[in-house]
């Protein structure tokens, strides 16, 4: 959201006071030390008798078992660190998305708090609203080299500024039902007309191939995002994700949308009515044979059907321009406001928060890994080892689709795609939108730089 936008946020009191209450007493919202005594390290309460340092915190994870580590791992922070108080607040995926666009421009915003890398937080950068950490980083190589450098240059700019930590790190793979394969006489496809051949059988069998739901519009940006990084070159890529330059007129954009064409007939009825956890279900269910998902939903699968015997595999080689080899994906972390009172304080905590002994906790309690070298050492869980190792081994990551563009080109994708999906557009007719927004988006931009 641009900084004109945000002064027409910052006047709508209506609006404000509603996402300052959640703010300061979300759901969510964790109770001093002083309420809850018995998590109060007494020692060192006692040697503390001044004014405590309140860090607000804002995070997306309300559910549990998630929401309940982080609060558990805040207050042993504050059971040690008397002079802190972080106040917690949380909201779901989508809410959180429209509120930190909001609260992040207002005085009394998060210290820290969540956010996705790529675009999504670099339009923040752009407004100077986020701290840089490489200061931090090169003062403390321990820490620096505590961290797995190609998830940590998820969060760095291409001027070299690091601005997030790691808090998950995800990766999207195709899962496949192995019971559904065995039966059915498959091998994992490595190729795209392998696969198509095996989702042949699999339809002609009388099975659903693709659990698939695209009502919330990014699931399908995670195919195109796959597709467009195999079938147009880094460079390109580099150049058009760029709101100031991007152009999308690279013929294999195109080409990644009639390779998603070629899938639709294999997804599920009904695909963009449905949602993404609906999908994930269907196939936690055996009631369909693939489905592409993100490797941080390993525990909900095992929560849906702790009994589904599964493996993985990468999406099929699509020969191109492009880059086979990158993982699709993204580490998602917190970032510290360049506003807070207390910078050094803040840094202190993600540096325990997101470190390598928080995240073996995690990585056991959760099943998520942060992005801390070893967290996976006590992992016994199958699935899980294969997804750190997928994650870990990773050449390069290839960030979220719908978190690397534009605001605008990025509706205007996610638009034409779902359109697609219903057979109401071409990948010609789609790109020719995609383009004229892209042309547009270079205008906003550019204006946005001048009243920077």
């Amino acid at each position: 959201m641009k900084k004109n936008v945000f002064k027409k946020l910052a006047g709508l009191a209506t609006v404000i006071s509603i996402i300052v209450s959640a703010t300061a007493c979300g759901s969510s919202d964790k109770k001093s030390n002083a309420d809850t005594g018995s998590n109060t390290n007494t020692d060192a309460a006692l040697t503390f008798s001044g004014e405590k340092k309140v860090i607000k915190f804002f995070h997306r994870f309300p559910d549990e078992p998630y929401n309940s580590f982080i609060e558990s791992k805040i207050a042993e922070y504050e059971a040690n660190h008397p002079d802190i108080d972080i106040v917690i607040t949380s909201a779901q995926n989508d809410p959180y998305k429209e509120k930190i666009k909001v609260v992040i421009a207002m005085e009394d915003c998060p210290d820290i708090f969540f956010s996705w890398c790529g675009e999504f937080t670099e339009r923040f950068i752009r407004e100077d609203l986020v701290l840089d950490l490489i200061p931090y980083l090169e003062a403390d190589k321990e820490w620096k080299d505590s961290l797995l450098p190609v998830q940590l240059a998820e969060y760095t700019t291409k001027d070299g500024m690091v601005y997030g930590i790691p808090f998950r790190l995800d990766g999207k793979m195709f899962f496949y039902n192995k019971e559904i394969f065995d039966a059915q006489g498959l091998s994992i496809p490595t190729t795209w007309d392998k696969f198509i051949a095996a989702c042949d059988k699999l339809q002609t069998a009388g099975i659903t191939p693709i659990a698939y739901g695209n009502q919330d519009l990014w699931p399908s940006a995670h195919y195109i995002g796959t597709l467009n990084q195999m079938l147009v070159s880094n460079e390109v890529r580099a150049v058009d994700y760029e709101p100031a330059t991007g152009e999308f007129t690279d013929q294999g954009y195109e080409e990644a949308l009639t390779y998603y064409q070629e899938l639709i007939p294999y997804f599920n009825k009904g695909a963009n009515g449905m949602t993404h956890d609906m999908a994930r279900t269907t196939f936690s269910q055996g009631q369909a044979a693939m489905i592409y998902v993100e490797l941080v939903e390993i525990p909900y699968i095992k929560q849906e059907n702790p009994d589904l015997n599964y493996g993985m595999f990468n999406f099929p080689a699509v020969e191109g321009a492009g880059d086979p080899a990158i993982l699709t994906g993204s580490p998602e972390g917190f970032v510290v406001s360049s506003k807070t009172e207390y910078p050094d304080e803040c840094v202190e905590f993600l540096k325990w928060f997101l470190g390598p002994e928080v995240g073996a906790e995690q990585a056991q309690e959760i099943g998520w890994f942060n992005g801390a070298v070893g967290v996976d050492k006590a992992i016994t869980d199958e699935s899980l080892k294969e997804a750190y190792n997928v994650i870990s081994g990773a050449e390069s990551m290839g960030a979220w689709f719908d978190s690397s563009l534009y605001s605008t080109v990025c509706d205007e994708y996610l638009t034409a795609v779902s359109e697609l999906t219903n057979k109401e557009l071409s990948p010609a007719d789609a790109m020719a939108k995609i383009q004229k927004t892209a042309k547009e988006a270079q205008t906003l931009s550019a204006t946005e730089s001048t009243e920077e």
